[in-house]
C-alpha cells in the first residue's frame, strides 16, 4: 500500500459498507418483517427491482471498463494516476457507488425488504462522509485545478 491514496484502508470500500447495510436489513427483517404492505408480494416489485439490478450491474460494469482503459484503480491503497472523465464517469463522478446504490434499491424491491430502503440514506451518508469527501479532497490535492474543472462539468452522483 502507498500513502498516496485516497483510502488506505482495505475496511474503506463501499462493498464494506453496502454490505453492512445488507446484513443489518435482513437481521431486522428476519425479527421484524418490514415489508412493501400492499406491494407485498406483488410482481411490482420485481417489475422495479430488477431492472434497477440490472442497471447498477451494468453502471458497475462499465465503470470498471472505463477504470481498467486507463489502468487506474478502484481498491483502497494504490494511486490515482489521473482522471477519469470519459464513459460513465463523464455522467458522475461516482459512477460505481451509483451503481451500488441502484443494485442496493433493487435488491430492497426484490426482496420485498423494507428495512434495506429504509437503512439506504444512512448508508449513503457514511459513504458521502467517510468515502466521497476523502476522495475528493485526495482528487483536488492532487489534480488541482483539473479535478475542480471536473467537478464543475459533472455531478457527484448522478
Amino acid at each position: 500500500m502507498t500513502t498516496d491514496a485516497a483510502h488506505s484502508s482495505l475496511w474503506r470500500t463501499a462493498d464494506i459498507y453496502f454490505g453492512s447495510s445488507l446484513i443489518s436489513g435482513l437481521a431486522l427483517n428476519y425479527y421484524h418483517t418490514l415489508n412493501f404492505g400492499p406491494l407485498s408480494g406483488s410482481t411490482t416489485l420485481h417489475m422495479v427491482g430488477a431492472p434497477l439490478l440490472v442497471i447498477g450491474s451494468l453502471v458497475i460494469l462499465y465503470s470498471k471498463q472505463a477504470l481498467s482503459k486507463q489502468n487506474q484503480p478502484s481498491e483502497p491503497g494504490v494511486a490515482t494516476t489521473t482522471i477519469i472523465d470519459s464513459g460513465m464517469f463523464s455522467y458522475s463522478r461516482n459512477p460505481l457507488y451509483t451503481g451500488l446504490t441502484l443494485c442496493y434499491g433493487g435488491l430492497s424491491f426484490a426482496i420485498d425488504n423494507a428495512w434495506l430502503l429504509a437503512l439506504l440514506p444512512i448508508t449513503l451518508i457514511a459513504i458521502q462522509l467517510t468515502l466521497i469527501k476523502p476522495e475528493e479532497r485526495y482528487l483536488e490535492q492532487k489534480f488541482g485545478d483539473e479535478y475542480r474543472a471536473y467537478k464543475k462539468r459533472v455531478r457527484r452522483w448522478i
